[in-house]
């Protein structure tokens, strides 16, 4: 479970903050509107050494973006 906050959303990215279970720090992911995937700027020191939680963390990003949809918070969640 990643949860997620809007940091800055300009006309040309989109910087979103997430935190893995919702602890530790933040880490980044930023996307610039037009591409085709979301870009891990740091990872959260609640993250494994591969990113995972990141990695998921990008795929929702991209999602937003591709929706045109930027909540301010919200909480992915997997099964």
């Amino acid at each position: 479970m990643n949860k997620l906050e809007l940091k800055e959303a300009t006309q040309t990215h989109v910087v979103y903050l997430y935190r893995p279970e919702g602890r530790g720090s933040y880490g980044e992911i930023r996307m610039n509107i037009g591409d085709d995937e979301a870009v891990v700027l740091s990872l959260s020191d609640g993250d494994s050494g591969a990113g995972r939680y990141a990695y998921k963390a990008a795929k929702a990003v991209k999602e937003c973006v591709d929706r045109r949809n930027l909540p301010l918070e919200f909480t992915q969640a997997w099964y």
